[in-house]
């Protein structure tokens, strides 16, 4: 099959354990690399927190912040926006004043969270230790009131990001950000909510992506595993899902393959580009 283009989810996906690249997954993505294809990572991350292992790659594009921003790898230079409106995020950060809980805001490639949040994300906000990474790893840069930097900025944030919410308040908060206007909710786990401006989905900076490299969306691979690569998975001619992944993403892909963690990503490149990697090494 001519795949021109190749679209990866990171975490859940590519990565194990959020920051590392096993063998076979590297191997299939340079193989298809050399066959052609446009290496396109796309991520709820933002840029500065993509990790070292998928940047040293021939990566041509990253999707990032959910289709918030995408950039040419080439000047390292943003070349699709959409944003969420300040208006709309002060919206937003009036609903999530509301709830003792912790938060991000994505802009210029970077996270910005409340001074004295970061300390408190084991404890007081009750992180599991699976979260820690997304905390630990992040340069912030800090508010102490988010209302306030909104007025006073008149930021339009890439992404607003709840890495983590107690189950008591998560349905709760979905439900009161549904009534706003202009923003797509989605999650990446369980126990996440991911907004961004409603014109922001990685189906839909994919297809965006596409049209401006002449590629059909017919020669495009997309591999995923939650609820925020659904949009992608259905856009692209050939998509696959993990075998662990949400059962949303499963349904939208056109085939399932292995459990992330037994390099499914590696088996659905192969299957689909026809060819075999030899390295069984699993890192740690």
């Amino acid at each position: 099959m001519d795949i021109r283009l190749l679209a990866f989810d990171l975490d859940g996906t590519t990565l194990l354990k959020n920051a590392v690249l096993p063998e076979r997954n590297r191997e299939a993505l340079l193989e298809a690399h050399r066959r052609g294809a446009v290496l396109v990572p796309a991520t709820g991350r933002m840029r500065g927190f993509i990790p070292h292992c998928i940047t040293e790659l021939p990566v041509g594009y990253i999707i990032t912040s959910n289709g918030g921003v995408v950039y040419d790898m080439a000047d390292n230079e943003h070349i699709i926006e959409n944003l969420i409106d300040n208006k709309t995020a002060i919206d937003v950060q009036n609903i999530l004043d509301s709830y003792d809980v912790y938060i991000e805001y994505y802009t210029g490639g970077e996270a910005i969270t409340k001074t004295g949040m970061p300390e408190k994300s084991r404890t007081h906000y009750g992180m599991p230790e699976v979260k820690w990474t997304f905390v630990d790893s992040k340069g912030y840069t800090f508010t102490d009131d988010f209302g306030r930097m909104l007025v006073e900025t008149g930021l339009c944030p890439e992404k607003i990001n709840l890495p983590y919410l107690p189950k008591r308040v998560r349905g709760e908060i979905w439900k009161r950000l549904s009534t706003i206007d202009g923003i797509r909710l989605t999650s990446s786990v369980p126990d996440n909510i991911e907004i961004n401006s409603a014109a922001a989905n990685k189906g839909g900076a994919l297809r965006e992506l596409c049209r401006m490299l002449d590629i059909p969306m017919e020669q495009v691979m997309a591999l995923g595993d939650n609820g925020n690569d659904v949009t992608m998975l259905e856009a692209a001619g050939v998509s696959a899902a993990m075998k662990d992944g949400s059962e949303d993403a499963k349904a939208a892909a056109t085939l399932v393959t292995a459990a992330h963690d037994d390099s499914g990503l590696a088996e659905a490149i192969c299957k689909v580009f026809g060819f075999t990697v030899t390295s069984s090494a699993h890192p740690i």
